[in-house]
């Protein structure tokens, strides 16, 4: 049989540096370095280093570049300005989320979308089939790395490494840089909840930024940080992830990203199915949860409401800033509504928790 596990550019530094290896999707991906809270809580407090190379990377340009990715996006580019980014999903006809990503746009004729890794073929392969033809399409992923700097010290140790051009981003604005003979799109982006940088840099020159963003930051307390710390950060952000709350069988209003589905613009591919379910209403909505005992809720986890089951955790975890179990998951519209009361199940006991808005912890909220 053959192997198609991948590895990042960075494989052997995470291993040098002591990372709990995982397979995650087709990559080998450190999941920790030292502890996923002790990762996590650094990032709350300092900054956190992540590699996220294995994250998908799609150029689309030409001159129908806008007119096209207009079409497979449910959000609006018109009114981005270049060197400006959105959050977006790409839906099917019938509305379900093919994948959710970031759009770059250089200009009206070039634009780069940042997928999931478990996703990357999938979107090719349905971008291409509303290619038109004066539109090309070149799957970059192969040839990109990007790591990411996430923390409230973040903008000071980008700026030791590029200086203010890049700490003077705007939230979902980015730049294209040179350092040290290192051409790199730098972006002020994350998936974290906290401030952060997203850069984009070569294969080849991929372990030599990481190695420079390590030693302009220890003296302020950068440290690696693993996918557990990224999942449990996102979390505690309220943000998505697809697979889990997000997939072919959810839309984006039942998943409660509404806000990224702009109907009063010019026809998208899943606009008339969207529309129908947003006048209509929906059957079953995604909540956030927040346990009120001890017990660690789990992705598939039971949601009891009055001893019935009434939904799985879509993604649960032990949220280390708030020291006490959050979750997602899918009930009832009525439920979700009238915010009833609820219960996890847990190794076949109920545990209460109570329906909360999002985020669980906000932007520069400390850990203990």
């Amino acid at each position: 049989m053959v192997n198609n596990i991948k590895k990042t550019p960075l494989y052997d530094a995470h291993i040098e540096l002591g990372a709990k290896i995982v397979d995650y999707y087709s990559f080998k991906m450190p999941l920790q370095y030292d502890s996923i809270i002790s990762e996590h809580k650094n990032v709350r407090s300092s900054a956190g280093l992540f590699d996220i190379s294995h994250m998908g990377e799609i150029l689309v340009d030409g001159k129908g570049a806008t007119e096209f990715v207009q079409k497979i996006i449910t959000n609006d580019i018109s009114k981005l300005s270049d060197y400006q980014a959105l959050y977006t999903p790409i839906c099917d006809e019938e509305g379900g989320t093919i994948d959710d990503v970031i759009v770059y746009k250089y200009n009206s004729e070039r634009y780069m979308l940042v997928v999931n890794c478990g996703t990357t073929k999938r979107d090719l392969k349905w971008i291409n089939k509303y290619k038109t033809d004066d539109t090309n399409i070149n799957d970059l992923s192969n040839k990109l790395s990007l790591l990411a700097v996430q923390g409230p010290k973040s903008e000071e140790i980008i700026g030791l490494v590029f200086g203010e051009k890049c700490t003077s981003l705007s939230r979902f604005q980015f730049i294209d840089v040179t350092e040290n003979d290192m051409k790199m799109t730098v972006s002020r982006t994350g998936y974290t909840g906290e401030d952060g940088f997203e850069i984009f840099v070569g294969n080849s020159q991929c372990v030599e930024l990481w190695n420079l963003l390590l030693e302009k930051g220890k003296d302020i307390g950068l440290e690696p940080a693993g996918l557990g710390a990224r999942d449990t950060l996102r979390l505690e952000a309220g943000y998505l992830l697809f697979g889990n709350e997000i997939d072919d069988f959810t839309t984006p209003i039942e998943a409660g990203i509404g806000w990224t589905v702009k109907f009063d613009k010019k026809d998208f591919l899943s606009k008339d199915t969207l529309l129908r379910q947003n006048k209509n209403g929906i059957n079953r909505k995604l909540i956030a949860f927040k346990m009120l005992d001890k017990g660690i809720p789990r992705t598939d986890s039971e949601i009891v409401h009055n001893n019935n089951v009434i939904g799985k955790v879509t993604s649960g975890t032990f949220s280390p800033t708030l020291e006490i179990g959050i979750g997602f998951g899918y009930v009832l519209n009525r439920i979700a509504e009238e915010k009833s009361e609820i219960s996890i199940r847990i190794r076949d006991k109920d545990f209460p928790a109570e329906i909360v808005s999002t985020p669980f912890v906000t932007q520069g909220e400390k850990c203990d």
